[in-house]
């Protein structure tokens, strides 16, 4: 065994070890909650632990011996290395049971976390894992040379990412290039915004929401529908907690199952269903607008004319200066307008006079 990389690798290997997936669920559960208080406790540079069984147990609320069981079953299958024995001061070596006071006190366990190397078959000797067989038993330099030795180290060479995710030019829009870059761009955000998938690479996640990305949806939209029913229910959960999820592939393709119809189609997604309904809003209220506009036309006798309506910049624009040295008087409209009062003023007069005279 070797020491854990990080807490999350020591849990992650607990819960897929073959021997904790063969338990029962209160069992497998006690099992990871126990190791996740060990990680919880755990010095982030050494990997070392050491909070005490009765701490652990009452913070589980397990029995003691609830917790030493989970304990040593970690430590015979290759998860905790012990540093330090817990020790109390009556039994410690060097100080006369007890008599001599070493100024220690009882003293707790210490751990440190590890991750079980990787078993091998030791009656599988058909390969060696230190040489590679020539291909063919005819190569001349095969059989008098002998086998070649394997590379002690890896090239530094690697293989590029299918789909590289460094700001590299746009692929062109309706292809298949630029589909599956759309597709794994919404798996890297299910990735970097659920806790639960990022324990899944975003290729799987592109490869197990695929059929969803390419009708439409979006990362909302798949988020949605594993957190709800298409009736819009919650999904309930029959762990504690959805981090004890052991088969995550088959959680996601159990609860997007559920939208699919009985050709195996995705039925429309949270987004596509808001956006059919408000385009069905808007066709509602234009349809009611033309039947308010005929039942006005009918009533005034003829279709309204509406005034046009000003555009911002028009409606914020300053208003035209005017120019008003160049009007040096009334304008002739006014002065028309006045003459014709006056003469109408002069009419009435007389026909008053007239009518006082008869």
């Amino acid at each position: 065994m070797s020491r854990a990389p990080s807490q999350r690798d020591f849990l992650r290997a607990v819960k897929e070890h073959p021997n904790a997936l063969a338990l029962k669920c209160h069992a497998y559960r006690n099992l990871t909650e126990v190791a996740a208080k060990l990680a919880h406790w755990a010095d982030w540079t050494t990997m070392t632990t050491r909070p005490t069984e009765q701490r652990i147990a009452d913070e589980l609320d397990l029995a003691l011996s609830t917790v030493k069981r989970w304990i040593r079953w970690l430590r015979e299958h290759g998860f905790l290395g012990v540093v330090e024995e817990g020790t109390k001061n009556r039994y410690r070596r060097g100080n006369r049971c007890g008599l001599d006071e070493d100024g220690l006190g009882n003293r707790a366990a210490v751990w440190v976390l590890c991750v079980p190397a990787p078993e091998t078959d030791e009656h599988d000797t058909r390969t060696d894992k230190t040489t590679t067989e020539p291909p063919s038993c005819t190569s001349r330099r095969g059989v008098h040379e002998g086998p070649t030795h394997a590379r002690e180290t890896r090239s530094s060479r690697r293989r590029k990412d299918r789909i590289s995710t460094t700001g590299e030019p746009a692929a062109t829009p309706g292809t298949k290039r630029h589909a599956r870059r759309q597709a794994f761009e919404t798996a890297q955000k299910l990735h970097d915004t659920n806790p639960l998938l990022e324990r899944l690479s975003p290729w799987y996640i592109r490869h197990l929401t695929r059929v969803f990305v390419a009708a439409g949806w979006s990362a909302d939209d798949v988020r949605h529908a594993l957190n709800h029913q298409p009736d819009g229910m919650a999904w309930t959960y029959t762990w504690t907690s959805r981090d004890q999820i052991r088969n995550v592939p088959g959680w996601v393709r159990f609860r997007l199952a559920a939208w699919l119809d009985e050709h195996g189609r995705p039925v429309p997604g949270k987004s596509q269903r808001l956006g059919a309904a408000a385009a069905q809003l808007r066709t509602e209220q234009e349809a009611m607008r033309g039947r308010f506009e005929a039942l006005n036309a009918r009533r005034v006798g003829g279709p309204i004319e509406l005034p046009q309506r000003m555009s911002r910049a028009e409606a914020l624009a300053p208003p035209p200066v005017v120019d008003r040295a160049a009007s040096s008087g009334p304008s002739a409209a006014y002065r028309a307008a006045r003459a014709a009062m006056e003469a109408k003023r002069l009419k009435e007069e007389a026909e008053l006079l007239r009518r006082l005279g008869a």
